[in-house]
């Protein structure tokens, strides 16, 4: 008999969107998290969020030794850990995201939707599962469904972002107007679909090895998989 699943949509890079990850897990106690990432994305976020929480011990270390001096004005360590998590812009279409969702609160990377997760999950010893095609996984979908053709169209898209005005009240407005926008071509549609497909299976076979899983996913793709989760009968919460 499958578990229940309750999936949670969060709006990528804000970091209030912590405090929605926290009130859903208090509510829901899973026995096991599954977030849309690569199993690679899921291993970097690891060893991000890992090397950010042994330079706060060092620092809080050193200010224990060498007292007040080692504070800002501000009264925060010096080399606050957070600079670190500050977005690393990849390229134009991250810009011009982080750019317009910072109008909505403080933007930073890795997702703190999904670094939460990953905090909740080790700090109640819990089984956390990538649920998004792994690298190979989507070079092979990528490959499959954009020609040079649809290449293209996505190289215009991007530079035609400097033109494009987006009519969002709120940031969860701003998501989803930003994924019709992106992913308008046939073949970025047939990926996103692709991926949904991926992500609507892996949380099923979770359903049928834990009794409650919270799934965390952006909030774009959220109505798709439950959808297909639906269609296969997965108990949601």
């Amino acid at each position: 008999e499958k578990g229940k699943v309750m999936v949670l949509g969060t709006v990528r890079g804000l970091v209030s969107e912590i405090e929605k990850v926290n009130t859903v897990y208090d509510s829901f106690r899973p026995d096991a998290i599954a977030i849309s990432v690569s199993e690679e994305g899921l291993q970097a976020m690891k060893e991000h969020l890992d090397s950010l929480e042994k330079k706060n011990v060092e620092l809080k270390e050193n200010v224990d030794m060498e007292g007040a001096g080692g504070l800002e004005k501000d009264g925060e360590l010096d080399g606050n850990a957070d600079e670190e998590e500050t977005v690393g812009l990849d390229n134009i279409e991250e810009e011009y995201y982080v750019r317009i969702l910072s109008q909505w609160g403080e933007v930073k990377k890795p997702p703190p939707c999904f670094a939460r997760a990953w905090e909740l999950a080790g700090a109640n010893d819990l089984p956390i599962h990538a649920i998004d095609f792994n690298d190979v996984e989507y070079t092979d979908v990528y490959c499959h469904h954009i020609n040079g053709v649809e290449w293209l169209k996505q190289a215009s898209g991007q530079r035609s972002l400097a033109r494009k005005k987006f009519e969002a009240k709120t940031p969860e407005e701003f998501v989803v107007e930003w994924d019709y926008f992106i992913n308008r071509t046939r073949g970025l549609k047939a990926i996103e679909n692709s991926r949904v497909k991926k992500m609507a299976k892996e949380i099923n076979e979770l359903s049928k090895k834990f009794d409650r899983v919270l799934a965390v996913i952006e909030l774009e793709r959220r109505d798709e998989v439950i959808s297909e989760l639906e269609a296969s009968g997965c108990k949601l919460a």
